[in-house]
């Protein structure tokens, strides 16, 4: 018996996409890429707004919280008072020594009303910029400028009367104060006050009396008639002056400055832009309350003769972020008040970095009663 022969099952043939299936993936690869792109670049979008808007607020209130808290200590006196107690005027301290220092416990410089684009080609004329003492103090970017006199530090009292043939003044102790050569100090009671510059190395008489040496003689003024009947004290004094200047690469910071670092500018934040500076003025000071009854610019307080009378600061600052396309267009936003009612003018923003305007309010609290 023959066999026969089992055929086995053809195999299909292997076949490829038609062009309607190559076209129909080739779609839908694209709508889930497409999809993806969308959601990445919305995530980074976010995160760069965030990111930059994080900076931001990190940058204006570690200002605003440096400068108010400044402002606080400035104009202290030795009582905490306004007023003198023999005359009851505000006390505007005398200068031994340095030549030239701004007595005023406030004072402020404002550029022309016209002040923008940024940056502004010079300062404002009336303000002289210090002359460090090492390093390069930055330019002048733009905005108002705060200048403070502050006492600061533990006061040591006075054990005697002034010597002014010597130019010495004698404290109880210098262990806490802690006054050097060169440091500038601040001598007051309640009715009058100087400032002066510790011109020898503070000695120890007898127990924990130490000597304070002065400039005497020639132009130099003399102390007033301080005595140790008023209870007077000696404190360390510091002259801080806060603006706006350009970094190394040309873009704007806070920089603040003072006598006790020899005029060297310090940076307090980058990306400060501008800043406007208006100033609360009591305009009836022999009265028996202490309230701003105008606010005013640096122009006008100076004008009017009124920087005894600052009883309080406002300050207004723009943040500006770091990265470019954060923001959708160019922002536009009020800023710098015009005129007697400080009526705030429209200010564009010259790119489209996302900006944040930051405002806080201080008294100087020993001109409050």
């Amino acid at each position: 018996m023959k066999l026969s022969k089992r055929r086995l099952p053809a195999r299909p043939a292997q076949r490829g996409l038609t062009l309607i299936e190559l076209m129909v993936s080739i779609a839908i690869g694209l709508v889930v890429v497409g999809s993806v792109t969308y959601v990445y670049l919305g995530s980074k979008g976010a995160y760069r707004g965030n990111e930059s808007l994080a900076r931001i607020q990190e940058a204006g209130r570690f200002a605003l919280d440096s400068m108010t808290r400044d402002i606080r200590r400035a104009g202290a006196m030795g009582c905490g008072s306004l007023a003198s107690v023999t005359s009851n005027q505000p006390v505007v301290p005398s200068v031994i020594a340095p030549a030239g220092l701004v007595v005023s416990a406030i004072q402020g410089y404002t550029p022309a009303p016209n002040y923008t684009p940024l940056p502004l080609a010079a300062p404002p004329a009336t303000w002289t910029p210090p002359t460090p003492a090492t390093g390069n103090l930055p330019g002048y970017w733009g905005g108002d400028i705060l200048q403070l006199q502050i006492a600061s530090g533990v006061p040591a009292r006075m054990s005697t009367g002034v010597d002014t043939a010597n130019g010495n003044i004698t404290i109880a102790d210098n262990t806490a104060p802690n006054f050097k050569l060169n440091d500038y100090a601040l001598v007051a009671d309640c009715s009058s006050a100087a400032i002066f510059q510790i011109t020898a190395t503070p000695t120890v008489t007898t127990g924990t009396i130490t000597l304070l040496s002065y400039v005497t003689g020639g132009a130099v003024p003399p102390l007033p008639p301080i005595s140790v009947n008023t209870f007077p004290t000696v404190q360390h004094f510091d002259q801080v002056t806060y603006y706006l200047g350009k970094q190394p690469n040309g873009r704007p910071a806070l920089y603040r400055y003072s006598l006790i670092n020899g005029g060297t500018a310090e940076e307090v934040v980058d990306n400060v832009e501008d800043m406007d500076i208006v100033y609360g003025v009591d305009t009836t000071p022999t009265d028996n309350t202490v309230s701003a009854d105008v606010f005013q610019h640096a122009d006008a307080v100076q004008a009017a003769g009124n920087w005894p009378n600052v009883v309080s600061v406002r300050l207004s600052l723009i943040a500006v972020g770091d990265q470019f396309g954060v923001a959708p267009q160019a922002q536009t936003f009020p800023f710098h008040g015009a005129g007697a009612a400080l009526t705030p003018t429209a200010w564009t923003a010259p790119d489209t970095r996302v900006r944040q305007v930051f405002s806080a309010s201080a008294a100087l609290r020993d001109r409050l009663k």
